[in-house]
């Protein structure tokens, strides 16, 4: 969060945390709600994360991608930015890329929330509502 000021943190946290627990049917005021905030902080890694994640939620898998990629680029060792970018890219259909990213991070290190998206697939979930 390092990208995000201190005065505004718990405004930002506040707020994904809200569009994290939205219903499909708010998937307008959340996207409009994370886009104000990457209009705001335009260099904080999370916030396109996020963004990302809801446009991904809406069917808009091409911005979704762009958003995760600048996520990525902005924070290149971030696990989550990086989880939220292969999410993106399995909703869209894109599996190589999307494993591409998972490896793209593991060579950095050891991934616990890699490790964990793994077994949740392999106990079924296989990704659905990523």
């Amino acid at each position: 969060m390092s990208q995000i000021p201190d005065h505004a943190a718990e405004r930002v946290l506040n707020t994904i945390e809200e569009v994290v627990n939205s219903a499909d049917e708010e998937l307008e005021d959340a996207e409009q709600w994370m886009k104000a905030l990457v209009e705001e902080f335009p260099e904080a890694s999370m916030v396109h994360s996020y963004y990302a994640w809801v446009l991904s939620r809406a069917g808009k898998h091409r911005e979704a991608m762009e958003h995760g990629r600048v996520a990525v680029r902005l924070s290149p060792e971030s696990e989550i930015s990086s989880i939220m970018l292969f999410r993106v890219l399995w909703n869209a259909g894109e599996h190589q890329q999307a494993f591409d990213e998972k490896k793209r991070l593991e060579k950095l290190g050891v991934s616990d929330g890699y490790a964990l998206l793994m077994q949740e697939w392999n106990e079924g979930g296989l990704l659905d509502d990523a």
